[in-house]
């Protein structure tokens, strides 16, 4: 008998009852074989899947040559006709987007070990900082040289409801890339529920994110997003779950969500009260339209987080308000606009696999894609220059970018700016907590880059260069000195600011200088999944500088040598 099962989409399948016996071709006999015992070698079992495996691959035509010599002389000398056997198909992987790489170089051949901030031993094998440069990557998390692995276990099935959908997948990331030991975290565990009538019509959904809502953000290109996790500065390692609602039509989509955090509270002076945790919320909107058929899209964002409560004096127990939007315009002509990989959703489908896994891919013909995107963002911070008060600080950042493709020359151009306040966000600010003070001059960083590469179809070879000048963010403060009635100027002070945590003072009176920095590559794919890569990097930054102690007992800043070149190659696989 035939039993019914239903797929995702609520159509009934007919499957064949276990029970049921296939009877034989009357064209075609079938000579009974004999059935290995259950004590049968494993080599035995073995021999049997291959010899089934190449007997299917005969029937469809797929015949490899030394096997079908084989079963030619088996069949001229035994007269016997063979029947089909079944398939052995190895079982769906549960871990997606696995990526290995293996590396030997070194990415500053100029400098020994503890000569630079960044630092370079002698050449050797695994990943270094040094190898990434300032323009690479801006719409990824990833440098792609990591090890790492994305365990997903997934599950999809139609609601009882016709038009329900409904879908679950636990996603944790294993990477292993700078520790033998790795780390292990959650990367976007969610449950989906979606809905679109029979008939037709909008679709609707939910999307729950019971652990981190790290990939639900704000904003478009990823170094440029905000309001993920890390908007919540003091839940670090503590959960940030959401709800996300959207709306989509062919043309357009609509999305609200909310987030909540857990922190710790910071009571005022003198109260009697302690620190508790508390419930801290985020709320998060947007909206865009993209009709195909015109080759445009206009796309919008906004939200508003509580960041937790100001530790500082004076405004202790006062919530630190992060508010503001994002927008983006863009044209595409032949080329599709997409989304970073860390903003998806991560499922084990085919679909969305081969999507992780694809190649570029070549099409005769130009075609181009631009766009332009802006975020305006505000913060309530402790206000240095009144006491006991706090006032909204500004932040700002943007990009342009500009892609082509012409048969198999590939090039693309970034413009891509970002303030001090934008980089420090999530600290926040300078001095964590508090607003620029008046005395303090903030120059934003700015730069621009563009490169192009030529694929060798014959080859599998992918040659390119690119290159980008940087601006660098920075701020600067005229330090002065009271004694008595008089005052002392100490002179100028000049911070680099190149992100979060990566700092670089300034010798007295000097000005930060333009970075420049290029990067050579040749790209050899050995097969769809792995790939050799050999590169080679130039970079001069005269802004890095170290702390050096005199003869006479004092420290004093000193530039570094500006100058950095290395090298490597770089074998990578993808699956």
């Amino acid at each position: 008998m035939a039993q019914g099962t239903k797929d995702a989409t609520g159509t009934t399948v007919k499957t064949p009852d276990a029970t049921a016996t296939t009877p034989a071709t009357p064209s075609t006999p079938v000579t009974p074989k004999a059935v290995e015992p259950p004590t049968a070698p494993k080599a035995d079992a073995m021999k049997i899947a291959d010899k089934g495996a190449a007997d299917v691959k005969k029937l469809s035509g797929e015949v490899d040559p030394y096997v079908g010599r084989r079963h030619r002389r088996h069949r001229h000398g035994r007269h016997h006709r063979l029947a089909a056997l079944p398939t052995f198909s190895a079982p769906e992987s549960n871990f997606v987007d696995t990526r290995i790489s293996f590396i030997f170089g070194d990415d500053d051949f100029l400098h020994k070990a503890g000569e630079t901030i960044v630092d370079s031993p002698l050449p050797g094998f695994g990943n270094r900082n040094g190898y990434e440069l300032f323009f690479d990557n801006l719409n990824s998390s990833r440098t792609g040289r990591e090890n790492q692995i994305h365990l997903v276990l997934y599950k999809k099935l139609a609601g009882y409801i016709p038009g329900l959908v409904t879908e679950g997948a636990i996603v944790t990331k294993y990477d292993f890339s700078s520790s033998r030991d790795g780390s292990l975290k959650d990367d976007g565990t969610y449950m989906l529920i979606r809905y679109r009538s029979p008939s037709g019509g909008p679709e609707l959904s939910v999307t729950m994110f019971p652990v981190s809502t790290d990939r639900f953000r704000l904003g478009y290109l990823y170094d440029l997003t905000w309001a993920g996790s890390d908007a919540f500065p003091g839940a670090y390692r503590s959960l940030t779950p959401g709800i996300k609602f959207a709306l989509r039509t062919k043309d357009t989509y609509g999305l609200m969500g909310f987030k909540t955090s857990r922190m710790l509270t910071n009571p005022p002076p003198g109260s009697s009260e302690g620190r508790e945790m508390e419930t801290f919320y985020a709320a998060l909107f947007g909206a865009g339209y993209n009709p195909g058929k015109y080759g445009f899209s206009v796309e919008g964002n906004g939200g508003f987080v509580q960041m937790g409560q100001n530790p500082n004096n004076g405004v202790e127990g006062e919530t630190v308000q992060l508010f503001g939007g994002s927008a983006r315009i863009a044209y595409m002509h032949g080329m599709k606009m997409g989304m970073s990989a860390d903003l998806r959703l991560f499922r084990n489908d085919a679909e969305f696999v081969n999507s992780l896994n694809a190649r570029p891919s070549y099409s005769p013909g130009f075609s181009y894609l631009i766009s332009a995107e802006g975020n305006y963002i505000m913060q309530s911070l402790q206000d240095p220059d009144t006491y006991g008060t706090t006032k909204l600080q500004n932040a700002y950042a943007g990009a342009v970018s500009a892609k082509f493709r012409n048969d198999f020359l590939r090039g693309h151009l970034t413009l891509f700016s970002r303030s001090v306040s934008f980089i420090l966000m999530n600290v926040p600010s300078y001095v964590p907590y508090q607003a620029f003070s008046q005395g303090l001059d903030t120059s934003a960083e700015l730069f621009a880059a563009a490169g192009v590469d030529y694929y060798l179809k014959d080859l599998h070879l992918t040659v390119g260069i690119t290159a980008g000048l940087q601006f660098p963010a920075s701020t600067q403060v005229q330090l002065t000195a009271t004694t008595g009635a008089s005052e002392v100027d100490l002179g100028k002070r000049t911070v680099v600011i190149r992100d979060m945590g990566q700092l670089s003072i300034l010798p007295e009176g000097e000005d930060p200088l333009p970075i420049f920095g290029t990067k050579l590559t040749a790209k050899w794919d050995l097969s769809d999944m792995m790939s050799v890569t050999f590169m080679v990097l130039y970079q001069r930054d005269p802004n890095y500088t170290t702390l050096k102690t005199l003869s006479n007992g004092t420290s004093s800043r000193e530039f570094e040598s500006p100058n950095k070149f290395g090298a490597a190659v770089v074998t990578s696989a993808k699956f």
